[in-house]
Protein backbone atom coordinates (compact mmCIF):
# COMPACT_ATOMS: atom_id res chain seq x y z
CA UNK A 1 0.00 0.00 0.00
CA UNK A 2 1.00 3.41 -0.74
CA UNK A 3 2.25 5.55 1.94
CA UNK A 4 0.13 8.86 1.35
CA UNK A 5 1.11 10.86 5.11
CA UNK A 6 3.20 10.45 8.34
CA UNK A 7 1.30 10.12 11.40
CA UNK A 8 -2.00 9.05 12.96
CA UNK A 9 -6.01 10.47 13.03
CA UNK A 10 -8.96 9.30 13.89
CA UNK A 11 -12.64 10.94 13.82
CA UNK A 12 -12.72 11.91 9.73
CA UNK A 13 -15.04 14.34 8.04
CA UNK A 14 -15.55 15.17 4.64
CA UNK A 15 -15.69 18.77 2.97
CA UNK A 16 -19.00 19.34 1.49
CA UNK A 17 -17.27 19.04 -2.19
CA UNK A 18 -15.32 16.00 -0.79
CA UNK A 19 -12.18 17.16 -1.80
CA UNK A 20 -10.81 17.64 1.79
CA UNK A 21 -10.95 15.66 4.91
CA UNK A 22 -10.66 17.16 8.26
CA UNK A 23 -9.46 14.85 11.10
CA UNK A 24 -8.27 14.88 14.22
CA UNK A 25 -4.49 14.11 15.61
CA UNK A 26 -2.29 13.62 18.40
CA UNK A 27 1.11 14.21 16.65
CA UNK A 28 1.56 17.35 18.49
CA UNK A 29 0.75 18.07 22.30
CA UNK A 30 -2.95 17.06 22.37
CA UNK A 31 -5.79 15.74 19.89
CA UNK A 32 -5.65 18.50 17.39
CA UNK A 33 -7.84 19.39 14.69
CA UNK A 34 -6.17 18.80 11.33
CA UNK A 35 -6.79 19.40 7.54
CA UNK A 36 -5.63 17.66 3.86
CA UNK A 37 -6.33 16.72 0.87
CA UNK A 38 -8.88 13.73 0.51
CA UNK A 39 -6.65 12.06 -2.24
CA UNK A 40 -3.54 12.18 0.50
CA UNK A 41 -1.21 14.92 1.20
CA UNK A 42 0.57 17.25 3.91
CA UNK A 43 -1.60 17.79 6.62
CA UNK A 44 -2.51 21.53 8.00
CA UNK A 45 -3.03 22.21 11.87
CA UNK A 46 -6.37 23.75 12.80
CA UNK A 47 -6.28 23.93 16.78
CA UNK A 48 -3.76 23.70 19.28
CA UNK A 49 -4.16 24.02 23.12
CA UNK A 50 -7.54 22.10 24.12
CA UNK A 51 -8.57 18.76 23.01
CA UNK A 52 -10.58 18.79 20.38
CA UNK A 53 -13.46 15.95 19.73
CA UNK A 54 -16.08 15.38 17.05
CA UNK A 55 -15.32 17.45 14.16
CA UNK A 56 -18.17 18.24 11.45
CA UNK A 57 -18.41 20.57 8.79
CA UNK A 58 -20.65 23.23 8.04
CA UNK A 59 -22.46 22.53 4.90
CA UNK A 60 -20.84 25.51 3.10
CA UNK A 61 -17.47 24.33 4.02
CA UNK A 62 -16.79 27.77 5.69
CA UNK A 63 -17.09 26.49 9.55
CA UNK A 64 -15.98 23.05 11.17
CA UNK A 65 -17.53 22.21 15.25
CA UNK A 66 -16.01 20.73 17.27
CA UNK A 67 -16.56 19.85 21.02
CA UNK A 68 -13.53 21.69 22.86
CA UNK A 69 -13.19 23.77 26.34
CA UNK A 70 -16.47 21.53 27.58
CA UNK A 71 -18.57 23.21 24.79
CA UNK A 72 -18.97 23.22 20.70
CA UNK A 73 -16.42 25.90 18.98
CA UNK A 74 -16.70 26.48 15.07
CA UNK A 75 -13.38 26.99 13.69
CA UNK A 76 -13.42 28.93 10.25
CA UNK A 77 -11.32 26.63 8.03
CA UNK A 78 -10.00 29.93 6.17
CA UNK A 79 -9.10 32.25 9.08
CA UNK A 80 -8.71 29.53 11.61
CA UNK A 81 -10.64 31.52 14.35
CA UNK A 82 -12.74 30.10 17.11
CA UNK A 83 -16.69 30.70 18.18
CA UNK A 84 -18.47 29.68 20.64
CA UNK A 85 -21.55 27.90 19.33
CA UNK A 86 -22.84 26.03 21.92
CA UNK A 87 -21.94 25.22 26.22
CA UNK A 88 -21.60 21.90 27.34
CA UNK A 89 -22.14 20.21 24.01
CA UNK A 90 -21.19 17.57 22.26
CA UNK A 91 -21.65 15.24 18.96
CA UNK A 92 -22.02 18.41 16.34
CA UNK A 93 -24.40 17.67 13.75
CA UNK A 94 -24.74 20.12 10.81
CA UNK A 95 -27.92 20.20 8.50
CA UNK A 96 -27.88 21.11 4.76
CA UNK A 97 -29.18 24.38 5.88
CA UNK A 98 -27.17 25.25 8.60
CA UNK A 99 -28.83 23.89 11.82
CA UNK A 100 -26.58 22.29 14.34
CA UNK A 101 -27.92 19.28 16.13
CA UNK A 102 -25.97 18.29 19.35
CA UNK A 103 -25.74 16.06 22.50
CA UNK A 104 -26.07 17.42 26.13
CA UNK A 105 -26.48 14.89 29.04
CA UNK A 106 -27.65 12.33 26.23
CA UNK A 107 -30.69 14.37 25.29
CA UNK A 108 -30.73 15.55 21.54
CA UNK A 109 -30.78 19.36 20.62
CA UNK A 110 -31.08 21.75 17.66
CA UNK A 111 -29.54 25.12 17.39
CA UNK A 112 -31.49 27.05 15.01
CA UNK A 113 -28.89 29.93 13.52
CA UNK A 114 -29.35 33.00 13.41
CA UNK A 115 -29.50 34.32 9.59
CA UNK A 116 -27.23 37.40 8.91
CA UNK A 117 -26.42 39.19 5.51
CA UNK A 118 -22.59 38.77 4.52
CA UNK A 119 -22.04 35.55 6.87
CA UNK A 120 -20.98 32.73 4.02
CA UNK A 121 -22.75 30.48 6.38
CA UNK A 122 -26.01 32.19 7.19
CA UNK A 123 -24.52 31.27 11.27
CA UNK A 124 -23.80 33.72 13.24
CA UNK A 125 -21.31 32.43 15.43
CA UNK A 126 -22.16 33.34 19.28
CA UNK A 127 -20.14 35.64 21.51
CA UNK A 128 -18.96 34.03 25.05
CA UNK A 129 -20.19 33.66 27.52
CA UNK A 130 -23.75 33.79 25.81
CA UNK A 131 -23.96 31.38 23.28
CA UNK A 132 -27.75 31.13 22.92
CA UNK A 133 -27.46 35.00 21.65
CA UNK A 134 -26.14 33.33 18.55
CA UNK A 135 -29.44 30.94 17.91
CA UNK A 136 -32.20 28.84 19.41
CA UNK A 137 -31.53 25.80 21.25
CA UNK A 138 -34.64 23.30 20.93
CA UNK A 139 -34.95 20.24 22.74
CA UNK A 140 -35.60 17.51 20.18
CA UNK A 141 -35.56 14.29 21.94
CA UNK A 142 -34.85 12.69 25.07
CA UNK A 143 -32.14 9.91 25.51
CA UNK A 144 -30.31 10.26 22.09
CA UNK A 145 -26.78 10.12 21.31
CA UNK A 146 -24.61 10.78 18.30
CA UNK A 147 -27.03 12.28 15.80
CA UNK A 148 -26.25 12.70 11.93
CA UNK A 149 -28.46 14.40 9.44
CA UNK A 150 -29.91 12.79 6.53
CA UNK A 151 -28.49 15.11 3.14
CA UNK A 152 -32.01 16.08 2.72
CA UNK A 153 -32.44 17.52 6.08
CA UNK A 154 -35.93 15.94 6.98
CA UNK A 155 -34.52 13.25 9.54
CA UNK A 156 -31.44 12.43 12.15
CA UNK A 157 -30.26 8.74 12.81
CA UNK A 158 -29.16 8.19 16.24
CA UNK A 159 -27.58 6.61 18.93
CA UNK A 160 -30.57 5.03 21.37
CA UNK A 161 -29.54 1.04 22.37
CA UNK A 162 -28.91 0.64 18.95
CA UNK A 163 -29.85 2.84 16.11
CA UNK A 164 -32.90 4.97 15.52
CA UNK A 165 -34.60 7.59 13.20
CA UNK A 166 -36.10 10.66 13.92
CA UNK A 167 -38.45 12.21 11.39
CA UNK A 168 -38.10 15.74 11.94
CA UNK A 169 -42.03 16.14 10.13
CA UNK A 170 -43.96 13.83 12.20
CA UNK A 171 -41.31 13.98 15.17
CA UNK A 172 -41.82 10.33 15.40
CA UNK A 173 -38.29 8.00 16.38
CA UNK A 174 -38.38 5.01 14.91
CA UNK A 175 -35.76 1.66 15.91
CA UNK A 176 -34.00 1.04 12.76
CA UNK A 177 -31.37 -1.72 14.78
CA UNK A 178 -31.52 -3.69 17.92
CA UNK A 179 -27.99 -4.36 19.12
CA UNK A 180 -26.59 -2.18 21.97
CA UNK A 181 -23.31 -2.08 20.37
CA UNK A 182 -24.46 -0.15 16.83
CA UNK A 183 -22.64 3.03 17.36
CA UNK A 184 -21.28 6.23 15.06
CA UNK A 185 -24.22 6.57 12.38
CA UNK A 186 -23.79 8.45 9.00
CA UNK A 187 -26.09 8.72 6.78
CA UNK A 188 -25.78 8.65 3.49
CA UNK A 189 -27.45 10.55 0.00
CA UNK A 190 -29.50 6.93 -0.87
CA UNK A 191 -30.62 6.99 3.04
CA UNK A 192 -28.21 4.30 3.48
CA UNK A 193 -26.88 4.21 7.07
CA UNK A 194 -23.24 3.63 7.72
CA UNK A 195 -22.44 2.41 11.24
CA UNK A 196 -19.98 0.42 13.64
CA UNK A 197 -21.24 -2.88 15.32
CA UNK A 198 -18.38 -4.84 17.25
CA UNK A 199 -15.66 -2.73 15.71
CA UNK A 200 -16.90 -3.56 12.01
CA UNK A 201 -18.77 -1.72 9.37
CA UNK A 202 -22.37 -2.32 8.57
CA UNK A 203 -24.96 -0.73 6.52
CA UNK A 204 -28.90 -0.68 7.59
CA UNK A 205 -30.77 0.33 4.13
CA UNK A 206 -34.40 2.50 4.63
CA UNK A 207 -36.26 -1.08 3.71
CA UNK A 208 -34.30 -2.22 7.26
CA UNK A 209 -32.08 -4.85 5.73
CA UNK A 210 -28.27 -5.21 6.79
CA UNK A 211 -24.98 -5.59 4.52
CA UNK A 212 -22.14 -6.48 6.46
CA UNK A 213 -19.13 -5.39 4.87
CA UNK A 214 -16.38 -8.45 5.67
CA UNK A 215 -14.13 -6.83 3.00
CA UNK A 216 -13.22 -3.77 5.05
CA UNK A 217 -11.36 -4.12 7.45
CA UNK A 218 -11.42 -3.80 11.39
CA UNK A 219 -11.42 -2.48 14.21
CA UNK A 220 -12.76 0.94 12.67
CA UNK A 221 -14.61 3.63 14.11
CA UNK A 222 -16.27 6.64 12.79
CA UNK A 223 -17.64 6.12 9.47
CA UNK A 224 -18.29 8.78 7.37
CA UNK A 225 -20.06 9.05 3.94
CA UNK A 226 -18.77 10.72 1.46
CA UNK A 227 -20.96 13.78 0.21
CA UNK A 228 -21.60 13.10 -3.07
CA UNK A 229 -20.13 9.68 -4.43
CA UNK A 230 -22.53 7.18 -2.68
CA UNK A 231 -19.72 3.98 -3.15
CA UNK A 232 -17.12 5.71 -0.68
CA UNK A 233 -16.63 6.47 2.82
CA UNK A 234 -14.00 7.36 5.13
CA UNK A 235 -13.33 6.19 9.11
CA UNK A 236 -10.73 5.20 11.31
CA UNK A 237 -8.66 2.45 12.12
CA UNK A 238 -7.26 0.81 15.15
CA UNK A 239 -4.64 -1.59 15.56
CA UNK A 240 -1.62 -1.67 18.33
CA UNK A 241 -2.88 1.53 20.40
CA UNK A 242 -2.86 3.23 16.94
CA UNK A 243 -5.41 4.89 14.67
CA UNK A 244 -5.08 5.80 11.02
CA UNK A 245 -7.73 7.47 8.42
CA UNK A 246 -8.86 5.47 5.23
CA UNK A 247 -10.70 5.95 2.52
CA UNK A 248 -12.46 2.57 0.80
CA UNK A 249 -15.13 1.77 -1.62
CA UNK A 250 -18.47 0.54 -0.37
CA UNK A 251 -19.07 -2.30 -2.78
CA UNK A 252 -14.67 -3.30 -3.78
CA UNK A 253 -12.80 -2.03 -0.58
CA UNK A 254 -10.22 -0.50 -2.42
CA UNK A 255 -8.99 0.56 1.19
CA UNK A 256 -6.47 3.92 1.29
CA UNK A 257 -4.96 4.96 4.35
CA UNK A 258 -4.32 8.73 4.11
CA UNK A 259 -2.48 8.85 7.18
CA UNK A 260 0.25 6.39 8.82
CA UNK A 261 0.84 5.71 12.51
CA UNK A 262 3.20 2.91 13.80
CA UNK A 263 1.16 0.19 12.80
CA UNK A 264 2.41 -3.51 12.60
CA UNK A 265 -0.50 -6.08 12.22
CA UNK A 266 -2.35 -4.77 9.65
CA UNK A 267 0.60 -3.64 7.26
CA UNK A 268 1.18 -7.04 6.77
CA UNK A 269 -2.09 -7.85 5.55
CA UNK A 270 -2.82 -4.75 3.31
Amino acid sequence: MELISADNGMSPTWSPDGQQIAFLSNRAEGWDLYLMPASGGPATRLSSGATADDPAWSPDGHWIAVERNHRIEAISASERTFHTLVEGGSHPSWSPDGRLAFVRNRDLYVLEPVREPGLKTGLEPAPEPAPERGGHEHLLLRDADQPSWSPGGDSISFVRHGIWTLDLQTMIARPRTHDASDQSPSVAADGDVIFVRHDALVIVHPDGSLSLLPHLPNPAGAPVAHPTNLDQIAFHLHDGGNWDIATASLEHGNVQRITRSSWTSWNARL
